[in-house]
């Protein structure tokens, strides 16, 4: 059930007929899972070894099933209000969590600032180490008024941080204000 939720939640793959993600995302030093479960796990060194970070756990999908698909405008609402900084980021080419639809639900914050949010233009990200190696240089859209951050990520799917992680850290470095190096 694993590799069809991966695959489900990534389309921009070409796989091919019959293969699955165990052989697109071998757990190689170079992919998320041999990341998290090599450098990272040994950087941090509180991991115990017996513990295997994968992308999905059955468990947890389980045990959060009753959660899903319950709105969290509220809750969204409150922590503008408190004026806590919130961020919003979407894969353009999320079958989940499409685009339209989290851009629909933004629309109906009651916050107070929310007028000036939507009037508010969207940015053009353009993530580049020089021009001269930018090809396609618009990353990413993002819109900010006050303490609500939009971001619309071109090219990625239901997992950002996978399709475009070189956009994903700069989004976050972003987000938390770190340098991006």
């Amino acid at each position: 059930m694993l590799d069809f939720l991966q695959d489900m939640l990534n389309f921009l793959l070409d796989k091919g007929e019959g293969s699955s993600t165990s052989q697109v995302f071998p757990s190689t030093p170079n992919t998320i899972d041999g990341l998290m479960n090599g450098v990272i796990k040994e950087k941090l060194k509180v991991i115990p070894k017996n513990i295997i970070w994968q992308g999905v756990a059955i468990q947890v999908f389980e045990a959060m099933n009753a959660t899903y698909m319950k709105p969290a405008i509220d809750e969204v609402d409150q922590l503008l209000a408190y004026g806590v900084n919130v961020s919003v980021y979407n894969g353009q080419f999320d079958v989940i969590c499409s685009t339209i639809g989290v851009e629909a639900w933004v629309k109906k914050l009651k916050w107070a600032g929310l007028k000036s949010f939507l009037s508010t233009p969207r940015q053009a990200l353009r993530y580049c180490d020089s021009p001269a190696r930018c090809l396609n240089p618009v990353k990413a859209y993002a819109r900010s008024y006050q303490n609500l951050n939009f971001y619309w990520i071109l090219g990625a799917g239901h997992r950002v941080p996978v399709d475009k992680p070189d956009v994903a850290v700069r989004m976050i470095s972003s987000i938390v204000q770190s340098p991006d190096s």
